[in-house]
């Protein structure tokens, strides 16, 4: 099976309506069993990277790039790590062209944001000739990237190289201009560069409840995960 027909039936399983745009970072966490999720800045050309072993999965995520190919990097790294035989350690580069690499960009792309749903967005919103305000209200529907969203129609013909190259440009502005959150297109703020979710959250805070760690240990884990909102939540029953 192709890694389109593996995020079409991916989809389905997590059950997501054909049409529907698909929150991410809730599926992964909900979906993926021994799964932790961790977001800090990386250098640029790293987009991000992921690691298994029998009984963990670990993903990074860089918070240097925008919210929009954040969460394209992070169905990407699912393809790696669902899907292929992951030897220890990925790391994802902005630019590798590996087949490896445009299969996990293809799953991503569909899992994301399939050729149906797209189909559906065209023809629900009467669309003929793309628009950049078409292209930004599609984007903001399914949470992605301006430069995934191009690709994408770039790829259905929907529109041409002169087109694709003419809407790159003054995406936060415009996207303000119409009234839609510019978050999508920036970085991560400062006081969310690091952050994280997942299995090691969990099972450090069901081992400190069942007395397995010390308060010490809980503190070291969570800070480590970059969890002080939920060490110094709770901070007052620290050992």
């Amino acid at each position: 099976m192709n890694s389109i027909a593996l995020a079409e039936t991916l989809r389905h399983e997590w059950g997501i309506e054909s049409f529907a745009s698909a929150n991410i970072r809730s599926l992964v966490y909900n979906n993926i069993q021994n799964l932790t999720v961790l977001w800090f800045p990386m250098k640029k050309n790293i987009s991000g990277c992921c690691s298994k072993t029998k009984d963990d999965k670990v993903i990074f995520i860089n918070t240097n790039h925008t919210i929009g190919r954040q969460n394209f990097t992070l169905a990407h790294e699912i393809y790696h790590l669902l899907y292929e035989d992951v030897d220890d350690f990925i790391v994802c580069g902005v630019n590798n062209n590996s087949q490896s690499e445009k299969n996990a960009d293809n799953f991503a792309s569909t899992l994301l944001m399939p050729d149906s749903a797209l189909y559906w967005f065209k023809s629900k919103n009467q669309i003929e000739d793309w628009s950049l305000e078409d292209i930004i209200k599609c984007e903001q529907y399914y949470q992605v990237s301006h430069h995934t969203m191009l690709i994408r129609l770039k790829n259905l013909n929907w529109i041409n190289k002169n087109q694709f190259d003419n809407f790159k440009s003054n995406i936060i502005r415009e996207a303000d201009k119409l009234g839609y959150d510019t978050n999508l297109y920036k970085t991560s703020p400062e006081n969310q560069k690091y952050s994280s979710i997942g299995e090691l959250i969990r099972l450090t805070e069901k081992a400190y409840d069942n007395k397995k760690i010390t308060g010490g240990k809980r503190r070291e884990i969570l800070l480590k995960s970059f969890r002080n909102d939920v060490l110094y939540n709770g901070a007052d029953n620290l050992e």
